[in-house]
């Protein structure tokens, strides 16, 4: 069994950036793997768009996965809420700090803001990787909604070419 006089200062930091490493990683994985489930999904749906024997399959795909696109969007949105009411409270608690509890001066509000902007750099990047996800996620609704469109497209297109 170590002893605790073992573990020096080093060990400790480099074990804590491991772990915000990992969750990092995670976050970003966790989000890359859905937007291939997504794209996924899309191109399946669009496939049968091809084969007028499947457009009743796809009509029914097409209003179900948009509608989980829409509940997921709207999930993700509160997400992003929740990190921005974080971000605004750390923000602010930094700011009092470097204003008036730090004994570093700063030259001028531009470099006080980048202090504060590497102090919180954290919950700035969930919330960039959270937004980029929801940005993703409202255009997949999108061309959910064009495949929608496109399904009365392809009957009409069916119904010309069978001389009706």
């Amino acid at each position: 069994m170590s002893d605790i006089n073992d573990i020096s200062f080093d060990d400790i930091l480099q074990n804590e950036n491991k772990v915000k490493e990992e969750e990092q990683v995670s976050l970003e994985d966790k989000f890359a793997k859905e937007r291939l489930e997504w794209s996924g999904k899309i191109s399946e749906m669009s496939k049968k768009l091809k084969d007028i024997m499947k457009l009743a399959d796809l009509q029914v795909d097409v209003y179900t996965e948009r509608q989980r696109a829409v509940e997921y969007y709207h999930y993700l949105i509160s997400i992003l809420k929740g990190l921005g009411r974080s971000y605004a409270k750390q923000y602010s608690q930094r700011y009092d700090f470097h204003s008036y509890q730090s004994d570093k001066r700063f030259a001028n509000e531009k470099s006080k803001e980048l202090q504060i902007l590497a102090d919180i750099s954290e919950i700035v990047r969930k919330r960039e990787v959270v937004e980029n996800h929801c940005k993703f996620v409202d255009n997949t609704i999108k061309t959910i909604d064009n495949l929608i469109y496109g399904i009365k497209y392809r009957v009409d297109i069916e119904q010309i070419a069978r001389g009706r």
